[in-house]
Parts: C-alpha cells; structure tokens; sequence
C-alpha cells in the first residue's frame, strides 16, 4: 500500500517535543512525531528500515481514523495475515494514555477470537 502523493510522511523520532537540542524544522512533505523510545517489540525493519511494527500501526491509527476506518484496517490486516490479536493488545497497553484507547479496544474485541 503506498500513500497518496500528496500525503505526509510521518515519522517518528525518540525524544521530548521541547528538547531544543533536537530543534530543526522538517522537510516539505514530511511531519515529526517525537515520542519516548518505542519498545522492541512495536518496531519492525523493512528493507533496513526502522519502522513501526503492525500491531503499534494499529495503536497509532486509532488516534487519526474514525471507528469505521480502523475496522477496516484491522480486517485488511487480518486478510493479509498481518493482524495478531496479542501484539496489538501488547502494544495498546505500552502506548501512553490516549483518548483512543477505549475505542481501540472495542475494534480489538471484534477480532479476538481468542
């Protein structure tokens, strides 16, 4: 799946928003999250790429997609068979408090079979 053309980049990059040390202004196109650091088990490497794993995309999708969206989401990910269920959970209760945390569950309990 690639992003449209005139979609964002965005990534990630460990550190505090309002550590001037890592002040600079980002490129056309591309948006800087800056988070604490990711746990191991939310990154995944692509073609030598950090990137986030599926199961964190999912948590951070929660904050930006509206419940219909997400679900969608999941089941995509689900017919890949990208989607595990346990990961997702992991990683959900990693991310700090987000007001999307309790949608996110609801979307998590749909595909729980377990």
């Amino acid at each position: 799946m690639r992003p449209d053309d005139d979609e964002p980049i965005h990534i990630l990059i460990p550190g505090h928003p309002g550590d001037p040390r890592d002040a600079f202004e980002a490129p056309e196109g591309v948006v800087i999250h800056r988070s604490p650091p990711l746990h191991p088990d939310d990154v995944a490497v692509v073609d030598g790429l950090p990137v986030t794993s599926v199961a964190r995309t999912l948590v951070d999708l929660a904050e930006c997609m509206p419940e219909d969206e997400l679900r969608a989401t999941f089941a995509r990910a689900q017919r890949k068979g990208m989607l595990d269920i346990a990961a997702v959970r992991a990683s959900a209760a990693r991310a700090e408090w987000r007001p999307s945390l309790e949608m996110l569950e609801r979307v998590i309990a749909e595909f729980d079979r377990g």
